[in-house]
């Protein structure tokens, strides 16, 4: 490597590569697909990926995803990186000259699908690293995976969320991976600032939804029915005691939402059924269970107080993704050296949900955002992520790129010391 180290390699590198990366990220971005659809952006991504003679890719790999390995110097270590790819079913409301228009189907129902948590940046983000690293393996002491993953914004009834999928497929074997990484878009911040939380990053998760059976009836004659909406009005006022009156919030946030309910076709006509959605999130797993158990025992209690019974379907299941302690001890030093000083901040866990969580369960793992805020507007009026309106900045992924690179190559460093 002569006098330039192996961070100012990657810097030109990064900056070469930039020109590909940001037409990469905004093909990803103009052609969003949902969970277990990613079949344009997968083909794509792993098409790439094939170019780049020292990566062997596995396409496809849990149903729509890719997982591909870097060989370094050292096959007795490996580390890996997870970038999701999937999108949401929002339309997006940007005015970017590469705005999806793209629709799919989410629930049986077309819709509007686009990029707004930033996924597409995860993924061009991955695929610049493993271009840089690649021209970079001889000095690697150990492999690469990389893992681009699919189904991560929640999944189908009865599937398994796309982290989960991967490793019981074996992402983490063959090589057998000692650590992973993942770096997510952040909009609050601008690119060059690294956010990072010490300990738990994301709440557990469980989603369900509640079937509730009345009997149809007249809408003039309401005593010779059971109205399952009035019984459905009644558990989604209850539930919300559980949070207010139940749980040890001492122990960390606890959430109930309802994010949709449906019942009926007619002014005039009571329903035989109607049905809701929930997300229950907590940063506690005694809150979690408690959560669970009691929306369990109330939404049968009450429909029944009503006349009507309840069907509970178990959804989408994610445990509290935590930050390693040693390796986030242990890669402080690359984070300050590549974004500088004053650009780390220190972030408090999220009641938002993350299923990076099933590879951190396996193996140590260390979970930082990357900030992505357009530097042409305030802060203040950068979009969160899951708006129509969010949206990455180019100058976001050369400097996520960079922090992977050196997270990955520093990590297998260390790994000989």
């Amino acid at each position: 490597m002569g006098k330039e180290s192996f961070q100012d390699l990657v810097n030109q590198l990064t900056i070469e590569h930039a020109p590909e990366q940001i037409k990469q990220f905004q093909w990803l971005h103009q052609h969003p697909e949902l969970a277990y659809q990613e079949f344009e952006s997968g083909r794509y991504i792993a098409s790439y990926l094939e170019t780049l003679d020292g990566l062997e890719v596995i396409y496809p790999f849990a149903k729509t995803g890719i997982k591909a390995v870097l060989k370094g110097e050292n096959s007795k270590n490996a580390v890996a990186i997870r970038a999701d790819f999937d999108a949401l079913p929002v339309k997006e409301d940007t005015g970017l000259s590469y705005a999806s228009r793209s629709k799919g189907t989410y629930n049986g129902q077309e819709t509007y699908v686009s990029h707004v948590c930033g996924h597409d940046a995860s993924a061009a983000t991955a695929m610049g690293t493993a271009t840089v690293l690649n021209q970079l393996k001889d000095d690697l002491n150990g492999d690469v995976v990389f893992l681009f993953q699919p189904a991560e914004e929640g999944v189908p009834d009865g599937m398994k969320a796309g982290a989960d999928l991967m490793v019981s497929e074996g992402a983490l074997k063959n090589p057998d991976v000692s650590a992973i990484f993942a770096l997510h878009p952040y909009s609050k911040a601008y690119p060059g600032t690294v956010l990072l939380s010490k300990n738990t990053t994301h709440a557990g998760l469980n989603d369900l939804v509640i079937k509730i059976k009345g009997v149809q009836a007249h809408g003039s004659m309401p005593w010779v029915g059971r109205d399952p909406i009035v019984a459905g009005a009644a558990i989604i006022n209850s539930l919300q005691t559980i949070v207010s009156r139940e749980a040890d919030l001492m122990r960390g946030a606890a959430v109930v939402t309802v994010g949709y309910f449906h019942g009926g076709i007619k002014v005039n006509i009571i329903p035989d059924h109607a049905e809701m959605g929930l997300t229950i999130r907590a940063l506690d797993e005694n809150n979690l269970k408690l959560l669970v158990k009691r929306v369990t025992e109330i939404t049968k209690l009450v429909s029944k107080a009503h006349g009507c019974e309840a069907e509970i379907i178990m959804g989408q299941h994610d445990p509290m993704n935590k930050n390693d302690p040693d390796l986030c001890k242990n890669m402080l030093k690359t984070i300050r050296q590549v974004a500088g000083d004053g650009n780390m901040i220190l972030k408090p866990a999220t009641t938002g949900s993350e299923d990076f969580s099933y590879f951190s369960n396996k193996v140590p793992g260390l979970y930082l955002h990357f900030g992505t805020a357009p530097q042409n507007k305030p802060l203040s009026e950068s979009r969160p992520n899951h708006h129509p309106g969010f949206m990455v900045d180019d100058d976001a992924l050369k400097f996520a790129t960079k922090l992977e690179c050196c997270l990955l190559h520093n990590y297998l460093k260390q790994r000989s010391i």
